[in-house]
């Protein structure tokens, strides 16, 4: 009978443990990632609205919020309705009114937006990993 192999588990063990914490070290710089990565959409979306002359503030209407949830980040971007910047017609110009009789097309500003910065969020999420992951000493 061969002798017996012995494996030592207990650095396996210990990279587990460490790795039980990445999501709590990690949280915090994936939300920084999203913050800057909705700013980006944005502020494109703005862009892509400037110099509509019938509704010069809707540019306004596009804004941001980001939440830090137990185990996630959540983030919402669109038009604001009720602030006095247009939001409706920011909807209007995003979505089409199709059936309506001027059969307005939609422009999908917001949409090619997001699509432009896909990429960037991407590498922010990643490099937010790479942080946790120095962060619990990895």
């Amino acid at each position: 009978m061969a002798d017996a192999v012995t494996i030592d588990l207990s650095e396996f063990d210990k990279a587990i443990a460490q790795l039980g914490q990445l999501s709590a070290e990690t949280l915090p710089f994936v939300r920084k990632a999203v913050q800057v990565n909705v700013t980006h959409v944005k502020n494109a979306w703005r862009e892509k609205l400037q110099g509509t002359p019938s509704a010069p503030r809707v540019p306004y209407s596009i804004t941001y919020d980001t939440k830090e949830l137990a185990d996630a980040v959540e983030a919402e971007i669109g038009a604001t309705k009720g602030t006095g910047n247009q939001g409706g017609v920011a909807l209007l110009l995003e979505y089409g009114a199709p059936n309506n009789p001027s059969r307005l097309p939609a422009h999908g500003y917001g949409l090619a937006a997001l699509q432009e910065n896909v990429e960037d969020l991407e590498a922010g999420v990643g490099k937010a990993i790479d942080d946790g992951l120095k962060a619990i000493g990895w």
